[in-house]
């Protein structure tokens, strides 16, 4: 980092520790304008640590424990209008894609990413631009298909997200107004993640969630 010139603050929010530890790591190497000041692992802890740090940037995964990266995202975007938020993420979905957009985020990058395509977002974005990995988008190279996890239980990201909000005990209606849904859809979802899963309560579903880390 060149002498005088305030660094760039970034908070990272992933829940996978090697990950979290990499990206401090890529951005904190000798000469870099970033300052790591916080790392979370956590959905819960993100808000908190905005409002104690006050990042430039946050690094933010869609798929959180405890509360989703799209809830996350919509929240940051509408209450700390000086913070950024770029998500660093496996899924590829257009749908995803197309929603963060609308939310308002600055960036979008795949976990595949270089280390340079991480620095050149985060040097866009704090110019005021917006940063989208020009990979995204459509079934074919979608990286959630690639997820063991995902490759097992056949979830897709809407999917994991209604999982995540009916483990914290949020209702049919209150997941469709957060997700600007119909109940009807929410209730869809509900049944294909029953299905999927081979249970029949939300007991289970917890159950599942709390066993597999959601």
């Amino acid at each position: 980092m060149i002498s005088g010139i305030k660094p760039t603050t970034v908070l990272i929010a992933d829940d996978h520790q090697l990950f979290n530890e990499g990206l401090r790591n890529l951005l904190t190497f000798d000469g870099t304008p970033f300052r790591v000041v916080e790392q979370v692992y956590t959905g819960s802890d993100v808000i908190p640590a905005i409002h104690t740090w006050r990042p430039d940037v946050v690094l933010l995964d869609i798929n959180l424990p405890q509360r989703t990266g799209l809830d996350i995202a919509r929240e940051v975007v509408r209450e700390f209008a000086n913070v950024r938020v770029v998500i660093v993420s496996m899924y590829s979905y257009q749908k995803f894609v197309d929603e963060l957009k609308a939310i308002g985020v600055a960036g979008y990058l795949l976990k595949s990413a270089s280390q340079q395509e991480l620095i050149s977002c985060l040097d866009h974005v704090m110019q005021g631009g917006t940063y989208f990995d020009i990979r995204l988008g459509g079934k074919a190279g979608d990286l959630h298909l690639e997820d063991d996890f995902v490759k097992r239980f056949k979830l897709s990201p809407r999917e994991l997200e209604v999982i995540v909000l009916l483990k914290n005990g949020l209702t049919t209606a209150e997941i469709a107004q957060r997700l600007f849904l119909s109940d009807e859809t929410v209730k869809t979802h509900r049944k294909n993640i029953y299905y999927k899963l081979n249970i029949n309560s939300l007991a289970e579903l917890i159950r599942f969630a709390n066993e597999q880390g959601l």
